[in-house]
């Protein structure tokens, strides 16, 4: 379902969030295989990630974006409690660097265990946060309202 979302409130998201490689390579599948089939026994979890999503979209509308940005802190405690494959010490330490430096929240995107740190960050931490975590890649990026689509081809 869309999302219509005041354009400078997109602006102003779009310049909190920092994006991260951890530089630890996974095999999606692999990781969510360790904990997938434990979903049933876990449903509390599970229904209390669904019901941020609710919330997490009135503070999108009414551009309140630093609860918005504490409740990726929320999730990623929820899916931390999912098993220990969704997160070694080394991804510990990203976020724990990141929240002491002034993030407020964040999500390892995919299935866990590497890959992309994806973190709310207000724009007077910026700095402090990407410093504190010079030794990851930091991308740079823009939300794109067309979805998928070809920017090179390499032919």
């Amino acid at each position: 379902k869309k999302i219509e979302i005041n354009p400078d409130v997109t602006k102003e998201l779009n310049g909190n969030l920092l994006l991260f490689y951890t530089g630890i390579k996974r095999k999606a599948n692999d990781l969510a295989d360790t904990y997938t089939y434990k979903l049933n026994s876990l449903n509390n979890v599970m229904n209390e990630t669904y019901d941020l999503v609710f919330e997490g979209h009135k503070y999108l509308l009414r551009g309140e974006l630093d609860k918005f940005g504490q409740l990726l802190n929320i999730g990623w405690k929820l899916k931390r409690s999912l098993g220990g494959s969704v997160t070694n010490k080394k991804i510990d330490n990203i976020y724990e660097t990141a929240i002491k430096e002034g993030a407020l929240g964040g999500k390892l995107l995919g299935a866990g265990g590497g890959g992309f740190f994806l973190l709310y960050v207000p724009k007077n931490k910026t700095k402090r946060v990407i410093s504190s975590l010079k030794k990851l890649h930091f991308f740079r990026f823009n939300f794109e309202n067309r979805g998928s689509h070809i920017i090179n081809s390499f032919s």
